[in-house]
């Protein structure tokens, strides 16, 4: 398939802002009764993202967006680009777009999954979407002036957090703490043994900030080396399932 031929896929669609900017998302409808099935948001990690996840459920409506904005187009953490936050304003288009494409009931349950990059982006927007719950596959939580930018990924911060960054995105905890209402459901999954500091700096000083404001969560350390996707999608599915009440019915496994 080439670069752009996967555009042509029927369950392909775009949304463009007022300023042109176009975000294109992959919307696999339940193979049961789409219009009441809960949504999944897949948010994918920092890098060169050919295409969309063909990922579908038969139980679940999958939307999968594509983020290649930022520097080298490898991703602006579904937040934007020069301190602005496009992205995150076009992302709500993409869910609020799927749900219009399925005629979704309007209680439909929310569940977003990201990895890395895909992980701040989940927790990022989940009040902002209205998310049951969410779950953060190795995220980042802390950007410029945390180990890991210093060793590598300080253009690709600089380039979404523009020239004067703003506290409260340049470190999720600080956003956490500003957010009122109720908040979803927290999956954090971490990997023991990452690169340098990771572990500390990124999804253990949100942990911290969910103890000191008692915010519900659930956190899973690996006991592996290495920046990871430690679950596949179908085990992050049957977590929703099982930890959320109003999605209980869909339990195809009583052992998770």
């Amino acid at each position: 398939m080439s670069d752009e031929e996967w555009k042509n896929d029927p369950l392909v669609h775009s949304i463009s802002d007022e300023m042109g900017k176009t975000m294109w998302f992959r919307l696999s409808p339940a193979k049961n009764n789409p219009q009441n099935a809960p949504f999944f948001l897949i948010l994918h990690g920092h890098g060169t993202t050919s295409r969309p996840t063909f990922y579908s459920e038969k139980n679940w409506n999958i939307i999968a967006p594509m983020d290649n904005f930022g520097f080298e187009s490898k991703g602006s953490w579904w937040l934007g680009e020069d301190g602005g936050e496009s992205t995150r304003m076009l992302l709500k288009m993409v869910v609020e777009a799927a749900k219009e494409i399925i005629d979704a009931d309007l209680d439909s349950k929310l569940c977003i999954y990201g990895s890395s990059m895909g992980g701040y982006g989940a927790i990022l927007n989940a009040q902002y979407l209205g998310a049951t719950a969410v779950y953060a596959n190795v995220p980042q939580i802390h950007l410029l002036g945390s180990t890991y930018s210093e060793l590598g990924m300080k253009p690709y911060f600089q380039a979404v957090l523009g020239q004067q960054p703003d506290d409260i995105h340049n470190n999720l905890c600080n956003y956490i703490r500003g957010c009122e209402g109720e908040h979803p459901l927290y999956f954090i999954c971490e990997n023991r043994f990452g690169q340098r500091n990771y572990l500390s700096e990124q999804a253990m000083t949100i942990v911290s900030t969910f103890n000191e404001l008692n915010i519900n969560y659930h956190l899973e350390i690996v006991p592996t080396t290495g920046h990871n996707k430690n679950l596949g999608l179908r085990e992050v599915r049957a977590l929703f399932e099982k930890h959320i009440e109003e999605l209980n019915y869909l339990l195809e496994d009583v052992n998770l």
